[in-house]
């Protein structure tokens, strides 16, 4: 029981340690840190990160249509750099959060097959 219960305590941790790395990306607007957190939520990295272009170009177009999206100069509205940033974060977290469901569907599998 020791073992499950520290392996949880690693899972939530991980999922920490992905949301806090996309955090830093949004705040610092830098993508070393998105990279990063892309990177350890692989193989459910590849679908977050095609979410998070489809996202921004959603909510680019979408809130276009209600407030301009960027300024004269190219700069993106504070807005839309708000909601890309949440959305860069909920995204990246959730793909975390979809690894360790995978590495638990996995887990039982194996051990449901070795006990055959």
């Amino acid at each position: 029981m020791a073992a499950v219960r520290g392996l949880r305590s690693a899972e939530i941790l991980y999922v920490l340690a992905v949301a806090c790395l996309a955090a830093v990306g949004a705040a610092r607007g830098t993508p070393a840190p998105y990279v990063a957190a892309i990177l350890l939520t692989l193989p459910c990295g590849l679908p977050a990160t095609v979410a998070v272009y489809g996202g921004y170009a959603a909510l680019k177009g979408v809130g276009s249509l209600f407030a301009a999206a960027t300024y004269p100069n190219g700069d993106d509205a504070p807005w839309l750099t708000a909601a890309s940033s949440t959305l860069n974060v909920t995204v990246l977290t959730a793909a975390a959060v979809a690894n360790v469901l995978l590495l638990e569907r996995a887990r039982r599998n194996h051990t449901r097959t070795a006990g055959r």
